[in-house]
């Protein structure tokens, strides 16, 4: 019955398919064991708002990206009591800060190759890339920051890859001790018997926190300045003794305190957050030290009590609501929850999978005639992860106040939402699966690469705007247009790689209405590029002429831009007068691929004019291996077109029909 209902009806074997992926994502992030924290401790610390990068964003994200650029993904699997357990990016960071320890025997730093632990002085696993412990690393850490300090003295051209990670691991390590001894604050305990200024304040205490030193060392220092005329020297000296070791231990403890800015600033116009080391020196010059205090006393009871404990529940809670009370005030907290929904919601990821789903499908529905409700009815397994797709930029534009197009990982989303839009679209036109077909495929491979991107680089995909770009009404106008340009220039490139595959001798002779409506859709596709590029360049130069006072200033971005335009202009024109057919319209879009390539990446790994932004390290490299394959295929295109001509009854229907396929 079953079996049955699954082969007739498409549609919800595709949803039956979702729902599958879904379950498996599900399982694979839940835990083996029940975790450390409780679920309303975990929502605080993930919603606390911290300003890094120059943005305020929820302490989850800020997790998020840590463990991703040490791990390489956003979950770490861990040993505790004899029991495997994984842990989420905000439960890893919050057993960092509040179990340092224990952080210690986490397998969370990624290392690629096995010579870059065995140039340290280190067994390394027996497996070239894996994860290694802070507590391995440890005894060599002496060996690897005095490598990492000759290789930052080499020209970066000169690094080879093992460097390059030796770098990368040396950075990971100095961050990970920043987490680990970030609280050493809340810990840090005063002997009062070892101070004659503690003795007098606590004569009943042996030993103090930070909070109440806080709390009486300031007012007390007014005081002792009030009266110092009436000291004698040797009580002068005594005292300066006294405070120059509290304030030695002070600025200590401060050191380690300038990870994570909690604490917005107290003028309102300011626009950088305090970290604990500035929020402590506050104290001392102009904020209530009331105030500091009872911050700090917050701080110390989360950090000696249990995590199951209604102290540690009662003291988050605290500082959460504080933290979030002046962030509102500043109007800096409101979209935090959203980006929390965000990243929980994983919409990038459903729409990956869900693409590649698509593609399966799409390629399953090529054994299928064409004619069958099969293969009409899973044309729409693309909308799903297109709208997936939509929904996650759109979040993020929310989230970021800005148009969809401020980084070049943004850029990728975009660029891939726009091609498979105008793949479903064209579709509609076409009929005959090809157009909606290279949309899957595209959207495959461009999540895949923006995931891939995102992991390779490990920082914040949503920082704050550079100066370049830091105007709303542009980056909606100029940057969108020009990238949706990009998109269908892409597309066109990918249509004309179907096209010569038709050509091939293993794929049937009669295909010429095929071969036809990909020659239509190509023409349309690239006109469409035209348009969009053209007005994208006409309004960076209205912006250019008002930012840095001249329309046009022949920067490497201008031009690349400007290469598109010129290139489609040309092919489309010689298309229209007659120089070239359909098999040279589709060579010149196999080169728009790699025109357009350049002007979106070539120009930003230049890292020159004024237009450049994004710079990628290593990004040469894979361009230079896309221009090789892309120009075999064009290579190979031209010899198609010389050994496999258009001949027989085909070559007789083409004629007939004004076949836009004929001869090039």
């Amino acid at each position: 019955m079953s079996c049955q209902f699954f082969s007739r009806s498409p549609v919800p074997t595709y949803l039956c398919l979702c729902a599958l992926v879904f379950c498996a994502f599900l399982l694979s992030q839940s835990p083996a064991e029940a975790s450390l924290w409780a679920s309303e401790s975990l929502q605080l610390f993930k919603t606390l708002p911290v300003q890094e990068s120059g943005r305020v964003k929820p302490m989850d994200t800020v997790a998020r990206f840590l463990l991703l650029r040490m791990n390489g993904k956003r979950t770490v699997t861990i040993e505790r009591e004899g029991k495997r357990e994984k842990l989420s990016a905000s439960e890893w960071l919050m057993n960092c800060l509040f179990f340092p320890e224990e952080s210690r025997n986490y397998a969370h730093f990624s290392v690629d190759s096995y010579e870059l632990i065995s140039s340290i002085g280190l067994m390394p696993h027996g497996k070239k890339r894996d994860r290694y412990t802070y507590a391995e690393l440890e005894p060599a850490l002496d060996r690897l920051y005095d490598l990492a300090q000759e290789v930052s003295l080499r020209p970066e051209e000169g690094l080879s890859p093992v460097d390059k990670q030796l770098l990368a691991l040396a950075n990971n390590i100095i961050l990970y001790e920043e987490i680990i001894y970030f609280l050493d604050f809340a810990r840090l305990r005063f002997s009062v018997g070892e101070s004659p200024l503690l003795s007098e304040l606590f004569p009943e205490m042996e030993e103090v926190p930070l909070s109440l030193v806080v709390e009486k060392l300031p007012a007390h220092l007014q005081e002792l300045v009030s009266h110092s005329e009436s000291l004698d020297e040797s009580t002068r000296q005594s005292i300066a003794a006294d405070l120059e070791a509290l304030f030695g231990k002070l600025d200590d403890v401060g050191a380690t305190a300038r990870f994570l800015s909690f604490f917005p600033p107290l003028i309102r116009e300011d626009k950088e957050w305090m970290n604990p080391a500035l929020y402590l020196e506050a104290a001392f010059t102009g904020m209530p030290h009331e105030t500091v205090s009872g911050t700090l006393a917050l701080f110390e009871s989360l950090v000696t009590a249990s995590p199951d404990s209604p102290t540690f529940q009662y003291g988050l809670q605290q500082l959460h609501d504080n933290f979030v009370q002046e962030a509102k005030a500043r109007s800096e907290y409101r979209r935090i929850p959203l980006e929390v929904h965000f990243y929980d919601g994983q919409y990038l990821f459903f729409s990956q999978w869900l693409f590649v789903l698509s593609f399966f499908l799409m390629a399953l529905s090529w054994t299928r005639p064409p004619g069958g409700r099969f293969a009409k009815a899973i044309i729409w397994s693309i909308l799903p992860p297109l709208l997936l797709l939509a929904v996650g930029i759109t979040l993020r534009c929310i989230i970021r106040g800005r148009p969809p197009v401020t980084t070049l990982y943004e850029t990728v989303l975009f660029t891939t939402l726009v091609a498979v839009t105008l793949g479903f679209i064209v579709e509609f036109i076409s009929k005959n699966r090809i157009a909606v077909s290279v949309a899957a495929v595209l959207g495959t491979l461009g999540m895949f690469f923006a995931w891939r991107y995102e992991a390779s680089e490990g920082v914040d995909t949503m920082p704050a705007v550079i100066a370049v770009l830091d105007t709303n009404f542009w980056l909606a106008t100029h940057v969108t247009t020009i990238i949706a340009g990009y998109g269908s220039g892409l597309f066109a490139a990918a249509l004309a790689h179907v096209y010569f595959l038709f050509h091939l001798p293993f794929f049937k002779k009669n295909n010429t209405q095929s071969l036809k409506t990909l020659s239509t859709s190509i023409f349309g596709v690239m006109a469409f590029s035209l348009v969009f590029t053209l007005i994208g360049t006409v309004l960076g130069g209205v912006w250019a002429a008002q930012s840095w006072g001249r329309f046009w200033g022949w920067d490497p971005k201008e031009n690349g831009a400007l290469m598109i335009v010129l290139w489609i202009l040309a092919v489309l024109h010689a298309r229209r007068g007659g120089y070239i057919k359909a098999r040279g319209l589709a060579i010149s879009a196999l080169i728009l691929g790699m025109v357009v390539v350049f002007a979106w990446w070539g120009v930003n790994a230049l890292g020159v004019g004024l237009h450049s932004y994004g710079f990628t390290t290593g990004i040469w490299k894979s361009l230079g291996v896309f221009w090789a394959v892309e120009s075999f295929v064009v290579a190979a295109a031209f010899a198609l077109s010389i050994l496999f001509p258009i001949t027989g009854s085909m070559e007789r229907s083409a004629k007939e029909k004004g076949d836009v396929a004929s001869e090039a």
